[in-house]
């Protein structure tokens, strides 16, 4: 008697959105406080000469958080240049204040998913009680454009959330 496995059978792909959250050596923090005279001014013409003299090549591929460590008022044409600098090296650019680089990050590489893959197909996002609502509230929008069935939970007993008519 050959043994059927009845998940495999049935087509639920599952979709496992931890797998998308960096941990702090997916991700560089760019801080422009050592870039500020006494960490708090920011001079024009010495800071485009330091960001010219930076080799960026050193952040391609890299996950990149632009932040500001300190309460200095920074302009912010100053994060728009080093964003225009960094970009082309780095596969993400951020900017975060509020120490959430991590999640920003999560948010940005699950929006990055390529959902047109699961069109048709049965889904179900694993459920796991240390994923934020934003991660999932993100993902299910997108999914539901493409997937016949949403579903939460585990493969083997998953519970409907969203059904293509």
């Amino acid at each position: 008697m050959e043994i059927l496995n009845k998940i495999e059978a049935s087509g639920i792909q599952t979709l496992d959105l931890r797998s998308y959250k960096p941990n702090e050596k997916d991700f560089t923090v760019f801080d422009i406080v050592p870039f500020l005279i006494e960490d708090f001014l920011l001079q024009e013409k010495a800071f485009r000469l330091e960001m010219a003299n930076i080799d960026w090549s050193q952040y391609s591929g890299k996950d990149v958080v632009i932040t500001c460590s300190n309460d200095a008022i920074v302009p912010l044409w100053a994060y728009v240049l080093i964003s225009s600098l960094v970009a082309p090296h780095a596969s993400i650019v951020v900017y975060s204040t509020t120490g959430n680089h991590e999640g920003l990050l999560w948010m940005e590489r699950v929006r990055r998913i390529e959902f047109s893959a699961f069109i048709s197909q049965k889904v179900v996002l694993k459920a796991n009680s240390s994923l934020p609502e934003e991660i999932l509230v993100m993902a299910t929008s997108q999914l539901i454009k493409y997937v016949q069935t949403l579903m939460w939970g585990e493969a083997g007993s998953p519970l409907m959330i969203y059904k293509r008519k």
